[in-house]
This record gives C-alpha cells, structure tokens and sequence, in this order.
C-alpha cells in the first residue's frame, strides 16, 4: 500500500512540475513567435524608409552637401520600439535612422554624413508572408 502511495504520489509531482514546465515552453515559444513578428515588420518598415531615402528628392538631399563634396547614396535603418495588435492588424512605432553619404563629383571616396532620425506610426497588415502599410498615424505621436 505505502508502495502504491509512493508511486502515486511520484506521478501527481510529475504531473505538477510538467504543466508549469510545458507553459514555460508556450511561452517561449509565443515570445519567440512576437520577437520573429517584430524582426519582420522592422523590416517591411526598413524598405519604406529605404525607398524614401534613395527618391530624389528625399528630405536630406535639399540640404547643401558639405563643400567640394556631392550628395551619393543613403543606408537606412528602422529600429521598432513597440507593436500592438488589433485584430488583423499591427500598429507599430518605428525609428528611422537615415545616413546619408557624400562622395567627390566622380562618386569615389564615400563617406557618412550626420544620421538623420525620425519616428513614426505606421499600421501594416499581414498580405501572404509579406506586409502591406495599411496607414500612416504618424500624427498621432505627437498628441
């Protein structure tokens, strides 16, 4: 009898410690899940900002270049700092961090210039495994 209440009891522990373990596991796996979310809308948002920086007429390149130099190319970046889903959309904040670089007339000796950085809030949604901005609520960051 005490066996059988040994055994019995060695499984109710076993039991306990495996649920709890098997919500750690659900919960990194969701976390994992958010952090593969976020990676790929940084991303959808680093192509807006690229396309923005590369145009012609971007914001940086109304400004004179250094003297002797010309305006070349620009890297951009995005830097998500929070997501909020809403149903089937993404409401998310994003830094963006332009660098733009200058070059001599012939487009050699490119050299980086002061970053410019901006924030917005941009809603996307999911359209096949890429993402479609959807609006631009930008605006209200600053209310």
């Amino acid at each position: 009898m005490q066996k059988k209440h040994k055994v019995g009891l060695a499984a109710a522990a076993a039991v306990l410690v495996a649920v709890p373990g098997g919500l750690v596991v659900k919960n990194q796996a969701a976390a994992a899940e958010r952090e593969a979310e976020t990676k790929s809308l940084e991303q959808a948002a680093e192509e807006i900002f690229q396309r923005r920086a590369d145009r012609s007429e971007a914001e940086w390149r109304r400004h004179a270049p250094p003297a002797g130099k010309v305006w070349n190319q620009a890297d951009a970046r995005a830097d998500v700092s929070r997501v909020k889903r809403k149903g089937d959309q993404f409401i998310v904040d994003v830094n963006e961090i332009a660098i733009p670089y200058t070059s001599d007339a012939y487009g050699m000796k490119l050299e980086p210039t002061t970053p410019w950085v901006g924030s917005y809030r941009y809603v996307f949604e999911r359209d096949g495994s890429d993402w479609r901005l959807v609006k631009d609520l930008t605006d209200q960051l600053t209310k």
